[in-house]
Parts: structure tokens; C-alpha cells; sequence
């Protein structure tokens, strides 16, 4: 984490949209050097210099000063409920360490940074009323935005209007392409392409049942889904959209259980997901029946499910928190510190937020402005090392990223069987 926020804070400037910052008071206060590189005082000319003792320079870096001034505003729109609703709670954590760690390396540009979060009910219409507010009532310089591809399309215009920056931080669909927006998120090419034959060779399965809800992303998902089972040899034998808030899935589950699937691909979201797999058992078509592959069953979802449902679930998706290396596992025991043991688990949607706002603040610090303009200039070919790996913003506005894949063990724990580093998304943007 040290180096994480020395490389935030490296890339800091001065704003030329708000004026210098006063020179700090109190422990915060910085003796100002003089040419030579030294804070000294010339002794009277009638009286002999005092003598000095030379002094090895120090070999620390220089402690980032406390930011001080307007604060730069961002906004999280967000699920925090409605079926979607079990992804937010980390969320709303991660919200608390992004003003911690950007505001101790410096904030952006000098300036504190202050976070607005705002729930989109998992309901497009409240979504497009949750990002007018940040705009028009909070008045934020970006938003970083975790919910559904519904709630995007209602909300992208808004921002597209008002010229704010909008990183869009969810996994989804793929083809997003404004010039107000960037997205961090997992996209079909990179969780989907080389897991796909990954599962088929670890399972032995060649027939695929895909169900989903009954909009934009798992419809697109599938799409792809199909040319990558089909080019590893495999087929598509059954597909099924349920509305968003199912929680009666009897009859598709006799359809899958007559469809001859060797694997289920589920693009299910949060309560739907829950419901389906506990009421798949009762059906005997569970995870000990037909193995899952699944792109959205994160950590808080498999635990309202119960390890006696999830056990054997594979889940491909661009972090967990067993990710090992050592930003993630001080990451991770930083979360618990702060929120406790029983706090929701951090998973792949909470951490490409926390991606997004340090993408966002080197970008301001490297353009020396909040300007919409400058910083998506400055987000173009910007690469960090964060708790996920290392990603990079790529011509196409998205990110090169590693892939994970996890196991859920017996006990409900998940461990990463498979990784993918740094796959590049199969996505193209030209926004001017």
C-alpha cells in the first residue's frame, strides 16, 4: 500500500482550477528550502557564523503534505438495494478507504477528496434520478458507477450533458463508448474467451444450458458465450431469460433438467442468483449434478447461498480477495480492520471502484486539473499496480486486467485455480 499511494502521490500538481494551498500550521508545517537546497538563516556580518554539523541526507521519500482546500467531489452510484442490493454494502465501505488512502498520499492536485454515494434501487428510472443528483445537488467532478447496464444507459446521458466524467466500474456486456466515459470493469472477451475452454477441458462437459435475466448484459454475455463454446467444440442446448426479481424458477429448472446440459453458465444477479440455486438442488440439477460456470456469483452472493449449494462452483472474474500479491493482502487486512470480521466480503465489484478512483486521481494529479477533457487525456495508456494486479487503460477506454478463476470449497471459502494476467479486452472506442 506504501508504494500504491507514493505512486498517487508522485503524479501530484498544482490545480489550475483552484488556487495554491496556504502553507500548513502545526505538525503539518514544511520548512521552506532556499536555493541551495537547505533551510538556513545568514548570521550577522559582525559576528562569527555559528558552526554546523553536516548531516547525512535523509534516504526517506518526503511525506505527502495534508491536503487542504475544496475538496474534489466523487460520486458512487451504486446498488445498495433492490435484487442487486447484497453488492453494496462493500461498496459503501470501499467509499471510506478511497477519501483515506487518496487523502493520505495527497489528494488530487493538493485537494482533499470527498466521496457522494448514491443508490440506484437496481431500478433504471431511480438510477437516472440518483445521477442527476449527484450532478445537479452534489455537484461531483466524476462518478464512478457499480450497477447494472440498464441503469447505465438511463444515467449516461446526464453525464454526457453535464460533461462529467463517468467511470462506469461494473462488470457488463462490452461495445460502451462516450467521450465522458471509461470503464474498469470485466468484459465477455476477457471473463469468458479463455475461461470457456479452460471449463470444458477441467470438466469433461461439452453441452451448455445458459440462463440469465432478461436484459442487456446476460443477453450479450450469451452471445459471446455461444461463439466461444461453439470454437472449443462444445454446444448450446438451452437458453432462458427470467425478469429481473424472479424468485420462482420451478419451471425453468425442469427445462434444464430434461435439456441433456453437461454445464450451466448463470448470469443471474444477486437475489435471483440466490433464489435459483437453492431451488436447484430440490430439482437435482445443483452444482453436484451439472457443475456451474459463473460470471457474477461473487462472494456475498455464495454466502446467502451456503456452501452446501456452492460447493464446486467455478466463478470467473477479475478479483477476489485470495488474489496473492502483497497490495491485496494489506488491502484486504485493512478492510477487516476498520469493519470488522463480520463485515460484507470486498469482491470484484467493491474493487473496481476502489480501481477507478486511483485511476482518477493519478490521471488529475498527471493533467493538474479536474477538467473533464484533461483527465481522460491523462487516463489514456495509464497504468497502475492496484490490490486487483496490474491493469491499464487501453485505446479502447477499458482495461487490460488479470482474470481469476475460483473454486468454492467445501467450508464456503473460494480459492483461485486458474489466473489469466493481463488480458486484453476485445473492444474498440473511438469517441470523438
Amino acid at each position: 500500500m506504501i508504494a500504491l499511494l507514493s505512486m498517487i502521490a508522485a503524479a501530484c500538481g498544482t490545480s489550475d482550477d483552484e488556487p495554491t494551498a496556504t502553507e500548513p500550521t502545526g505538525s503539518d508545517a514544511v520548512a521552506a528550502p532556499t536555493a541551495d537546497g537547505d533551510a538556513t538563516e545568514t548570521a550577522p556580518a559582525d559576528e562569527p557564523a555559528p558552526e554546523t554539523t553536516s548531516e547525512p541526507a535523509s534516504t526517506e521519500p518526503d511525506e505527502p503534505q495534508a491536503p487542504s482546500g475544496e475538496p474534489v467531489r466523487i460520486g458512487i452510484l451504486f446498488s445498495n438495494s433492490g435484487p442487486a442490493g447484497i453488492f453494496g454494502p462493500p461498496t459503501a465501505n470501499i467509499a471510506e478507504l478511497i477519501e483515506d488512502d487518496i487523502n493520505a498520499a495527497g489528494g488530487i492536485n493538493g485537494r482533499p477528496v470527498e466521496t457522494f454515494l448514491a443508490d440506484d434501487a437496481t431500478d433504471p428510472a431511480i438510477g437516472r434520478q440518483a445521477m442527476e443528483q449527484l450532478i445537479e445537488s452534489d455537484g461531483v467532478d466524476v462518478v464512478l458507477g457499480t450497477h447494472s447496464s440498464a441503469t447505465r444507459e438511463a444515467a449516461k446521458p446526464l453525464a454526457e450533458d453535464a460533461g462529467v466524467l463517468y467511470i462506469y466500474a461494473a462488470l457488463y456486456e462490452g461495445g460502451e463508448c462516450s467521450p465522458v466515459m471509461f470503464n474498469t470493469g470485466e468484459v465477455p472477451s476477457q471473463q469468458l474467451a479463455p475461461v470457456i475452454p479452460w471449463m470444458m477441458s477441467e470438466t469433461g462437459g461439452r453441452t451448455w444450458f445458459l440462463l440469465g435475466n432478461d436484459y442487456v448484459w446476460p443477453r450479450r454475455s450469451f452471445e459471446l458465450a455461444r461463439e466461444y463454446i461453439e470454437a472449443s467444440g462444445g454446444e448450446v442446448v438451452g437458453e432462458e431469460y427470467v425478469p429481473l426479481g424472479t424468485q420462482d424458477f420451478s419451471s425453468v429448472a425442469q427445462q434444464i433438467a430434461g435439456s441433456g446440459a453437461d454445464l450451466i453458465f448463470p448470469a443471474l444477479v444477486g437475489g435471483d442468483a440466490i433464489a435459483f440455486e437453492t431451488q436447484a438442488v430440490d430439482f437435482g440439477i445443483g452444482q453436484d449434478a451439472i457443475p456451474r460456470l459463473a460470471n457474477i456469483y461473487e462472494e456475498n452472493v455464495l454466502g446467502a447461498m451456503g456452501p452446501s449449494v456452492t460447493a464446486g462452483m467455478r466463478v470467473t472474474m477479475g478479483y477476489f480477495k485470495e488474489v496473492d500479491n502483497a497490495a491485496n493482502a494489506d488491502f484486504v487486512r485493512r478492510y477487516y480492520e476498520r469493519f470488522g470480521a463480520a463485515a460484507p466480503p470486498h469482491a470484484t465489484f467493491s474493487s473496481h471502484i476502489y480501481d477507478a478512483a486511483l485511476l482518477y486521481a493519478a490521471a488529475a494529479n498527471a493533467a493538474g486539473t479536474t477538467d473533464t477533457a484533461a483527465v481522460a487525456a491523462a487516463l489514456e495508456g495509464l497504468t497502475l499496480s492496484t490490490p486487483t494486479g496490474d491493469i491499464t487503460v487501453t485505446d479502447s477506454r477499458h482495461l487490460a486486467q488479470p482474470i481469476y478463476v475460483a473454486q468454492v470449497q467445501a467450508d464456503g471459502s473460494q480459492l483461485i485455480v486458474q489466473s489469466f494476467p493481463s488480458v486484453e479486452p476485445d473492444e474498440t472506442c473511438d469517441p470523438s
